[in-house]
């Protein structure tokens, strides 16, 4: 098995459901009472709120190559990065390191082009859906169009990430705003693009294909420590 360093904690919410999943999938692989041997470099929340609410990168990006040098002095052969704005940081990652990014945006793309997806509509915080970083990233890989909501559904979407599940809040008011927000919109799949939001939207919540990019990742995580990838 290959050994991944995980550097999460932006929220601790998210970092615990990778966790599970790799759990689980280590389990399903090897049964009995196997768990996922992985290491886990998690960064502190609050510290890294307070660079994303001033928009301040440099500062943001000078933590996550933090946690990944720790991780290759740990041993790690690659590193995942247990959130998708967290990925601002990737290409800083590696070339600090010199170890692959295990990235999100790569198995999205993946996901996306095995639907035929060709108009998905983009979820996540507000600089992942109206950032530079994030689309552009996208575009790189994937030829679609992909659709963003409105400032205003922006705004709100931003609201019931950060106000409500980085701290284990999912309330079926806000999935029931999401889903109208999703059903004025001429999207053929909707991107599920801030590691929380399976929290509280999944493919039982929708006729259209749900690109879960938290689970999608942690497959291909796991597949990539078990040299299936």
């Amino acid at each position: 098995m290959k050994f991944v360093g995980l550097i999460g904690g932006v929220s601790p919410e998210s970092t615990v459901i990778y966790y599970r999943l790799l759990n689980d999938s280590a389990r399903a692989r090897l049964g009995g009472e196997h768990s996922a041997n992985i290491l886990l470099y998690t960064l502190d929340y609050g510290i890294m709120i307070k660079h994303y609410g001033a928009r301040d990168w440099p500062a943001y990006i000078a933590e996550v190559v933090k946690g990944a040098e720790y991780l290759k002095a740990a041993g790690a052969d690659a590193l995942v990065i247990c959130s998708n704005t967290t990925h601002v940081g990737a290409d800083a990652a590696t070339q600090a390191t010199g170890l692959p990014v295990i990235h999100v945006l790569d198995v999205l793309t993946g996901a996306l082009n095995k639907a035929g997806s060709k108009k998905p509509l983009l979820f996540g915080t507000p600089v992942v859906m109206g950032g530079d970083y994030y689309r552009a990233a996208l575009a790189e890989r994937y030829d679609g169009d992909v659709l963003a909501p409105t400032s205003e559904e922006q705004d709100e979407i931003g609201r019931i990430i950060l106000d409500e599940l980085v701290n284990g809040v999912v309330e079926d008011g806000s999935r029931k705003t999401m889903l109208e927000i999703i059903s004025r919109h001429d999207c053929d799949s909707v991107i599920l693009g801030c590691t929380e939001l399976c929290m509280i939207l999944s493919q039982e919540h929708l006729d259209l294909p749900v690109m879960d990019t938290t689970g999608l990742h942690a497959a291909a995580v796991s597949a990539y420590a078990f040299g299936e990838g």
